[in-house]
C-alpha cells in the first residue's frame, strides 16, 4: 500500500483527527447539557411563577414584569386575561410555542375545570445560546489549531531519531570497515531495534564481501601460474619454423587470449588491493 504522506504528516493529521473527533464530542455534550438544563430551569422557574399567580386572591390584580417578559391568561377571565383562542389547544404541562412570529415558553395547568396558561418570551434564552454556540464553535476551532500545531511539534520530536538513523544510513552506504556500529546511540524501542538490524544486515554484507575479495584474490592468484604456462607455451610455438600458416593463426589467437585473461587478472587483483586498503567502494 503506497502512501502520499510522510509519516510526519500521518501523525499530525492523525492527532488532528483525534482532537477534532474529541473536541467535536465534548461540543456536542455541552450544547445537549446546556439545552436539557435551560429545559429544566425554565419548566422549574415557570411552574413556580404559575403556582405564585395561582395562589393570589385575585389573579386579576396580576401585572407582567418586564424584566421577565411574561403573559398570563385564564379560560374564562374578563378582559387582557382571557385565554386566546390559539392557546385553547395547548396540553397541561411544559411545552414551546410560536406566537405572534415570536417563539415562547409556555407553562399550562388546569385546575377545578378552568386552564390557566402563563407564556414566557425565549428571546433572552436565544440570545445567550447564541453567544455560548459562539464560545463553543470557537473553543472547537482553536482546539483543532492547537492541536495541529502541537501534533507537529510532537511528530518533530517522535520521528527525530528515525530521521537521524535515516542519515546515518545514507551516509554508510559504503559500508566503510571503520564505521561504528548504530545501535549504541539509541534506546531499546522501536528505533533502537531498527539500528540493531541494520547493524546486523551490515555486518553479514560486510563478511560476504571480505568473503568475495579473499576469493577474487585466490583466485587471480591461481590464474596467473597456468596462464604464464600458456604465454610461455604460445611464445614457444610461435618460434616454430615448421608449423603451418594456419597452426601459426591459431598459436596467434591463443597468445592474444593469454594476454587478454592476464590484464583481466592483473585488473581483479588490483581492484582486490584496493578494497583491501580503502575500503569497498572506493
Amino acid at each position: 500500500m503506497e502512501y502520499r504522506h510522510s509519516l510526519t504528516q500521518r501523525i499530525v493529521i492523525v492527532f488532528a483527527l483525534m482532537t477534532t473527533l474529541v473536541a467535536g464530542v465534548f461540543a456536542v455534550g455541552i450544547v445537549a447539557t446546556v439545552h436539557v438544563v435551560e429545559k429544566r430551569l425554565v419548566t422549574d422557574s415557570l411552574g413556580g411563577s404559575l403556582q405564585r399567580i395561582l395562589l393570589m386572591d385575585d389573579m386579576s390584580a396580576w401585572r407582567p414584569r418586564p424584566e421577565r417578559d411574561e403573559q398570563f391568561f385564564a379560560q374564562e377571565a374578563p378582559g387582557d386575561l382571557a385565554l386566546p383562542a390559539n392557546l385553547q389547544a395547548l396540553p397541561p404541562g411544559f411545552s414551546e410555542l410560536m406566537r405572534d412570529g415570536t417563539a415562547w415558553y409556555a407553562m399550562v395547568q388546569v385546575l377545578n375545570g378552568r386552564k390557566y396558561v402563563l407564556l414566557r418570551n425565549q428571546q433572552g434564552f436565544d440570545a445567550r445560546e447564541r453567544v455560548l454556540f459562539a464560545v463553543v464553535i470557537s473553543g472547537f476551532v482553536l482546539s483543532v489549531g492547537v492541536a495541529l500545531l502541537l501534533g507537529w511539534v510532537l511528530a518533530r520530536r517522535v520521528m527525530a531519531p528515525v530521521t537521524r538513523l535515516a542519515r546515518q544510513v545514507h551516509h554508510r552506504d559504503r559500508l566503510l570497515e571503520v564505521a561504528p556500529p548504530l545501535a549504541p546511540d539509541y534506546a531499546k524501542d522501536e528505533v533502537g531495534e531498527l539500528a540493531r538490524s541494520f547493524d546486523q544486515t551490515l555486518g553479514r554484507l560486510r563478511l560476504a564481501l571480505g568473503r568475495e575479495k579473499l576469493f577474487t584474490s585466490d583466485v587471480s592468484h591461481e590464474l596467473r601460474t597456468p596462464l604464464m604456462v600458456v604465454a610461455t607455451s604460445g611464445e614457444l610455438l610461435q618460434e616454430n619454423p615448421r608449423l603451418a600458416p594456419h597452426d601459426q593463426q591459431q598459436v596467434a589467437n591463443i597468445v592474444r587470449a593469454g594476454q587478454e585473461m592476464s590484464e583481466l587478472v592483473d585488473t581483479l587483483l588490483q581492484r582486490a588491493r584496493a578494497d583491501g586498503v580503502h575500503g569497498p567502494g572506493k
